[in-house]
């Protein structure tokens, strides 16, 4: 009450609505890994500084692109010129177009270090993952660069030091991969494939979901065109001689061939001439096609030279000659070698004036090679769209995906039962292919399913919404009077707040006292709790869960008329 002391007309407003809560955000994940760059617009350092961007060109703006990788060739004797797969360990860029193609927003980027050193260490990303905890308002944590680590051991140490630093926030929650885009293939000193490895590494956890295979995207790697071109050839590295060996056995038949006749010949009846010159003609076409893909050229100038004459009928020429000649050409094909291709050592630039034809092919198969990535960030970018478009309560799951050609794995209904049930409740999420429908999320439990309250992504992360926001809320009230007034106020905004939630579809229960409870005062609150400074207030919700498994009854009726 105001104290008045001089006359007039005062106005005095009078509060009486309860305060409100104010939603947390659920979908802003934390991308730890290396970058290009990491400079602001002032040009200050951003490494291990948590950044908020809301668009790719954000990040190109302050971490750059892709790293530039080198272009290697290889010719093939089935498909012709062939690009050779880059070891690409930097995935951070190629995820975060994933991210956003998959309906990503705003999102925070704690970038760990650059290309140069073109490794990728443990220690970097765990102090990453220190530094990302700072930032409150990130929810979600994502290591895209993870998979490329060399020591698969710590792979699943990275994870284990996530998960305990989500276990102990309350409020973060892990996307993991496998560390292998295939299952297929098993580890020759434990006989464990990628997946079950994961499981023999992490510990079930509520707080983490993981995903399986690996995704095949539309996306192209960058490659540096200003570097030198490693070209390889038809023929293998380690190769020696003999790569030719069918054009020399042909020299071989065609040396017997003629011999065979200059045997026979005499003064009455000399060698045929025009045989003689078939054979040359032949002998020539055949060296002439050694010499389109050997990396040294062999000489036909004596052969050429030996051809002319005869065609010239020049009586000086000794018709016997052949025979040397092509001894002479087949030594040289015997000895000749392809590891060279034509745009070995040359750069792209170059090519597409000096040789458009090539040129025209190498960006072909450049444009042909697709990245494969984890698939942690893609499934970042559609929780950012679930809980954008339908809630945080909705599972995220039965959607496709956007850039996505294929998994690296066909998963059929078979292989999924294992993935998806799991003795120890280590669930793995599937994505798969359907016919007519494309690549779907086939799976929305988390790493820890043999917990019934906690199967399921969505009940945990909308949990961790309602905690963290009601948390927030009650901010306000410390140090207020523990008393019923305080009591009435709290509870009337935490009921408001869960009212608007049941009202909008997140809790389950035909009335709101069916979907939700609120009990604060004396029913939690003892005497000796507000000696001790303490106000204990209990929630309680019916949140919703996913309809996983729809069964059809279907029965006989009996004709009735």
């Amino acid at each position: 009450m105001s104290e008045f002391k001089t006359p007039g007309v005062f106005i005095e407003e009078i509060p009486k609505f309860p305060p409100s809560v104010a939603q947390v955000e659920t979908a802003v994940p934390s991308f730890i890994g290396y970058t290009e760059i990491a400079l602001d617009k002032e040009n200050k350092p951003l490494k291990m500084v948590p950044t908020k961007i809301s668009s790719l060109m954000d990040y190109e703006t302050y971490f750059g692109k892709a790293n530039k990788e080198s272009i290697k060739l290889q010719d093939t004797v089935d498909e012709g010129l062939t690009l050779v797969k880059p070891n690409v360990k930097f995935l951070m860029y190629y995820s975060m177009q994933m991210y956003f193609a998959n309906g990503g927003g705003p999102c925070y980027v704690v970038s760990v270090g650059d290309y140069i050193d073109d490794v990728i260490n443990k220690s970097d990303l765990k102090l990453g993952l220190e530094a990302s905890a700072l930032q409150e308002e990130s929810t979600i944590v994502v290591f895209p660069d993870a998979t490329s680590l060399t020591d698969q051991e710590e792979f699943y140490a990275l994870y284990q030091d996530a998960i305990a630093q989500a276990d102990d926030l309350k409020n973060k929650f892990l996307i993991m991969d496998t560390f292998l885009g295939e299952s297929k293939s098993e580890d020759e000193d434990t006989g464990f494939n990628t997946v079950e490895f994961l499981r023999n590494r992490i510990g079930r956890t509520m707080h983490a979901a993981a995903y399986f295979p690996h995704l095949k995207t539309v996306l192209n790697y960058r490659f540096n065109e200003d570097l030198a071109i490693d070209h390889a050839g038809l023929q293998p590295a380690n190769a020696t001689g003999g790569f030719f060996a069918a054009s020399v056995a042909d020299l071989q038949a065609l040396s017997a061939l003629a011999t065979a006749e200059l045997a026979g010949a005499t003064e009455e009846e000399p060698a045929d001439t025009k045989m003689l010159i078939d054979i040359a003609k032949s002998v020539i076409a055949i060296v002439e096609e050694v010499n389109v893909t050997a990396d040294g050229k062999i000489s036909l100038v004596d052969v050429q030279s030996y051809l002319q004459d005869l065609q010239n009928e020049d009586e000086d020429r000794d018709v016997a000659d052949i025979t040397g000649y092509i001894t002479t050409l087949k030594n040289a094909v015997d000895l000749a070698q392809d590891k060279k291709g034509d745009a070995h050592g040359l750069k792209l630039e170059a090519l597409k004036t000096t040789n458009s034809v090539l040129y025209n092919q190498i960006k072909k198969v450049i444009g042909e090679l697709k990245v494969v990535l984890p698939p942690s960030a893609t499934m970042a970018g559609v929780y950012a769209k679930v809980d954008g478009t339908q809630g945080v309560w909705k599972s995220p799951a039965n959607l496709g995906l956007n850039y996505v050609i294929a998994p690296t794995q066909k998963i059929s209904n078979k292989e999924q039962e294992s993935l998806n049930v799991d003795t120890n409740g280590k669930s793995i999420n599937a994505i798969r292919t359907f016919t007519g429908k494309g690549n779907l999320v086939w799976g929305a439990r988390t790493f820890d399913s043999e917990d019934t309250e906690w199967k399921y992504i969505s009940v945990r992360r909308l949990f961790d919404m309602v905690e963290k926001s009601v948390q927030n809320a009650m901010q306000r009230f410390v140090f207020e009077t523990n008393d019923a007034n305080t009591w009435v106020k709290a509870k009337a905004m935490i009921e408001n707040y869960l009212n608007q939630l049941w009202m909008n579809g997140a809790l389950a229960g035909p009335t709101p006292e069916k979907a939700y409870y609120v009990i604060v005062g004396k029913e939690t609150t003892s005497a000796q709790d507000v000696l001790e400074g303490r106000m204990n207030i209990e929630i309680g919700m019916a949140a919703v869960r996913p309809a996983e498994f729809i069964v059809l009854n279907f029965s006989h009726k009996l004709q009735e008329a």
